[in-house]
């Protein structure tokens, strides 16, 4: 088949996103398929620029800035972005036909005009993955608090559901944040878990933690993305409780919104056991997983939607167990209690959480059972190829 996947972020961009979805396409190759790759990329001169490889095309086009500080900016150049890759398209005559699907990633919202483009010239069906149900979980953290901005934003959320032939949510409880009926359409509904595949290519990471303020203590490690939506300025609080702790320590690599405030309040609470790295290469994740004890996630506790971030996805395959942070009655809770891969946990009082880091510092983590544990349960829930194929049976 030849397939089209939408997606903001691809490599060589280093995130969860930009991750998955390279994964995605590397499986769908090796199963044979064409792939017809749309991305964006500011660091481009032309408005556009094609790479061929392997069963494989990626355009590459030039838009407004999508990481600009202000969200009404960052808002309009991401509204503006599907028109922009529409004209491009048209003005180049680009050849973005005889395809048999359309895979879209969203967030971000907007792709609806670029969608509807692309199935009227190739007149075929699209799968959405949707991960984060926004806006609604922006109006539930109160980073937006118009009423008329929220329903201006789901218009296009709503407008993104109605034109894909099926959405594909990441936990079983997302789906009643999708109207079952849209205008006069019924929406079809799949629950499409988040997926990761292991680099077979792993390098050496370099770091040598023996040298640093980590030396002999156990690391709880997170990896990603630390914004709004994680609620992370718990973590330094609780690092607070546990200073004199010296078997804990915290490792905190990625970059976000929060990532340099983090930083600094650490710096002012004079705080010695968190250390504060910038994002590494996917190709070391797991040489960095292998030294260290727990992978942490954290969800904000104003979330009503379920989420299952790539970042926990990533410890399983690197034989990580788990303490997770999460929003009262969120999916993950049973997903990591009762798979027994590590610690989940919706009370957000620091002492708690501290007495609940402090138990699983207890466990020997470090025994090849439990890292073989997590990496079987990520291999049965979240496994590429399975995911490539319930896609592709949608076509």
């Amino acid at each position: 088949m030849n397939i089209i996947v939408i997606s903001v972020y691809y490599p060589p961009n280093n995130s969860s996103t930009a991750v998955q979805i390279s994964n995605l396409v590397e499986e769908l190759t090796n199963q044979g398929h064409f792939i017809n790759i749309i991305t964006q990329d500011n660091s481009i001169k032309s408005s556009y620029v094609c790479e061929e490889s392997r069963n494989m095309k990626v355009y590459r086009f030039k838009v407004g800035n999508l990481n600009n500080k202000s969200l009404l900016k960052r808002a309009i150049n991401e509204f503006l972005m599907p028109l922009k890759i529409i004209l491009t398209i048209t003005l180049n005559s680009l050849n973005i036909r005889f395809n048999d699907g359309i895979i879209c990633w969203s967030p971000p919202i907007f792709f609806a005009p670029l969608v509807i483009y692309l199935k009227f010239i190739n007149r075929c069906k699209c799968y959405l993955i949707l991960r984060d149900i926004f806006p609604r979980w922006a109006w539930d953290l109160k980073i937006i608090k118009n009423k008329f901005v929220y329903a201006q934003l789901n218009f296009f959320f709503l407008s993104q559901c109605f034109f894909s032939d099926v959405v594909g949510v990441q936990s079983a409880n997302n789906k009643k944040f999708i109207p079952k009926k849209i205008l006069f359409r019924k929406t079809n509904i799949d629950v499409l878990n988040n997926w990761y595949t292991p680099n077979s290519k792993n390098q050496k990471l370099e770091i040598d933690f023996s040298k640093t303020i980590l030396n002999k203590r156990k690391i709880f490690i997170h990896a990603g993305n630390i914004g709004l939506a994680q609620g992370f300025q718990v973590f330094i609080d609780v690092a607070e409780i546990l200073k004199e702790n010296h078997d804990i320590g915290f490792l905190f690599i990625g970059r976000g919104t929060q990532f340099e405030d983090m930083k600094k309040i650490t710096k002012l609470k004079s705080l010695s056991n968190i250390l504060f790295l910038d994002q590494i290469p996917n190709s070391k994740i797991i040489s960095l997983y292998k030294k260290c004890f727990c992978g942490i996630v954290s969800l904000d506790q104003l979330h009503k939607t379920h989420n299952i971030p790539g970042k926990l996805i990533s410890y399983l395959h690197g034989g990580l167990h788990v303490f997770a942070l999460v929003n009262s009655g969120n999916d993950l809770i049973d997903l990591v209690n009762k798979n027994e891969i590590g610690l989940a946990i919706d009370n957000h009082d620091p002492v708690f959480i501290s007495k609940m880091i402090y138990k699983l510092s207890q466990k020997d983590l470090y025994q090849e059972k439990y890292r073989e544990r997590s990496k079987i349960i990520a291999d049965k829930f979240f496994n590429t190829k399975n995911i490539a194929n319930q896609i592709i049976n949608n076509f």
